[in-house]
């Protein structure tokens, strides 16, 4: 099955909302428009064949003639005009000034005639370069080519007279144009989407924010149990990396398929764990279904964004193998960079949930000691800015370890009792009650054994006989 046929069955297929298939790259009426693309160029003799063999003489005819550019200027494929009003591609060909011909005499005779009558219906259109000097001694450039023209046959230098003056003519392609506008205003159109649906997402994560921020100011004893609930749905949401990987082996943004894969896990476990069973409140409940949805709405956003990104390759690829016109190296930014197939989105979606959900919900993965792994209580602020917890200082401390484990600055036998992070200990008193009460508890164990040794643990065990 062809892709074009592929592409409509998957728009179907996904269930996109209407405006959405509506608004997807129309591949079929491309393709169509390339047909008339090809019918335009073989009708001025430049069929594919030709245009191939045109740019193959130009890539080798560049290194030739280094020295004076000409044959960098054969053949030129490029977009006119402002890309964010209007645009037209333009073909333009090298004409030999004496007699309009195309400057490649292996040429066929029919192609040569089109170029030729079409230099001469569009005298407005053409350009003349200058290389070198090309009237000698004062002589005027009428004479100057029939100087080039006696001296063809009979010296080398001839050859580099030939070229001396260059006449270029744009060959207007009516289907091209048509063909790049319909594929701009699609893109527009995409773009105008993405950004819609983006925002809704948007705004449905803000929403949730603030309901997160009620249940937490909230001094209900339910809401408490419910905010324990919250902070660990984000706890595996974070373990799942479901758009983005932090591991150095497959790290940044998730292709669709694999974004899909871990989004399923993550649900998978958040049912497993009983997270949201554990809810008490409906208004919890409620919240817990809407952050489902909003990654399942990211995920269909990036499905139908990748589809699109895919049918603008392949199509491009289509229109180059066809007409042999070399559009995808030049046509404009925008094209390629739009919204609508930029991989950004869901990079930008994560740096909102994390930045607005995550942020009210703190995690204690976020305030763990750098060196035993657990709460940061104590925190002990470095003057390097690393924080450590009060116990492991202290070992550091003993040890004579002078530099800090993560930058390696001369701070760690230089700080006292003033270095104690009085706010962030607030903070995490406040937060993570449960973690501090555990950490203190594991402190004190510590410090007596430090005293009085191990004995000093054999009264708190307990032995089953």
């Amino acid at each position: 099955m062809k892709f074009g046929q592929d592409y409509q069955a998957a728009l179907q297929r996904e269930e996109f909302p209407q405006d959405w298939v509506e608004s997807a790259i129309s591949y079929k009426k491309l393709k169509k428009c390339i047909k008339r693309v090809q019918q335009e160029l073989n009708g001025l003799g430049l069929d594919q064949d030709t245009l191939n063999a045109l740019w193959q003489h130009v890539s080798t005819g560049t290194e030739a003639l280094s020295d004076d550019n000409v044959a960098s200027r054969m053949l030129h494929y490029t977009f006119d005009g402002n890309d964010k009003v209007r645009f037209v591609p333009k073909l333009t060909i090298a004409l030999d000034p004496r007699d309009g011909s195309p400057m490649d005499a292996w040429l066929s005779p029919s192609t040569r005639r089109h170029l030729r009558r079409l230099s001469r219906n569009s005298k407005p259109l053409v350009d003349v370069e200058e290389v070198s000097p090309s009237a000698p001694n004062g002589g005027d450039a009428d004479n100057s080519e029939t100087d080039a023209t006696e001296a063809t046959d009979t010296t080398e230098a001839s050859e580099e007279q030939q070229h001396s003056e260059i006449e270029t003519v744009e060959i207007p392609l009516t289907s091209d144009s048509e063909f790049f506008q319909i594929l701009r205003r699609e893109l527009r159109s995409l773009d105008g989407l993405q950004h819609k649906e983006q925002q809704t997402i948007s705004d449905d994560i803000s929403r949730l924010a603030h309901q997160l921020q009620d249940l937490k100011a909230s001094k209900k004893k339910r809401s408490k149990q419910d905010i324990e609930q919250w902070r660990r749905l984000f706890e595996l949401y974070a373990e799942s990396e479901v758009f983005r990987s932090s591991h150095e082996a497959d790290a940044g943004a998730r292709d669709v398929e694999h974004a899909q894969k871990q989004l399923q896990l993550f649900t998978k476990s958040v049912q497993e764990q009983r997270v949201k069973g554990a809810l008490v409140s409906k208004e919890s409940n409620e919240a817990m279904d809407r952050f489902l949805k909003i990654n399942i709405d990211l995920l269909r956003l990036m499905r139908f964004q990748e589809m699109n990104r895919i049918a603008l390759s392949k199509i491009l690829k289509k229109f180059d193998k066809r007409t042999a016109l070399h559009a995808r190296a030049a046509i404009p930014e925008s094209l390629r960079s739009g919204a609508a197939v930029s991989q950004d989105l869901a990079r930008g979606t994560c740096y909102t949930i994390a930045n607005e959900l995550m942020s009210v919900i703190p995690q204690v993965n976020d305030y763990l000691c750098p060196v035993c792994f657990s709460i940061t209580y104590k925190p002990v602020r470095l003057a390097c800015n690393h924080v450590f917890c009060i116990r492991c200082l202290i070992i550091m401390q003993r040890e004579e370890q002078s530099h800090c484990p993560m930058c390696r600055a001369d701070v760690v036998l230089k700080a006292d009792s003033d270095n104690v992070d009085q706010k962030l200990m607030a903070f995490l008193e406040k937060n993570f009650k449960a973690e501090v009460k555990e950490k203190q508890k594991a402190n004190e164990i510590a410090a007596a054994i430090d005293r009085f040794g191990e004995p000093y643990m054999e009264p708190l065990k307990c032995s089953v006989m």
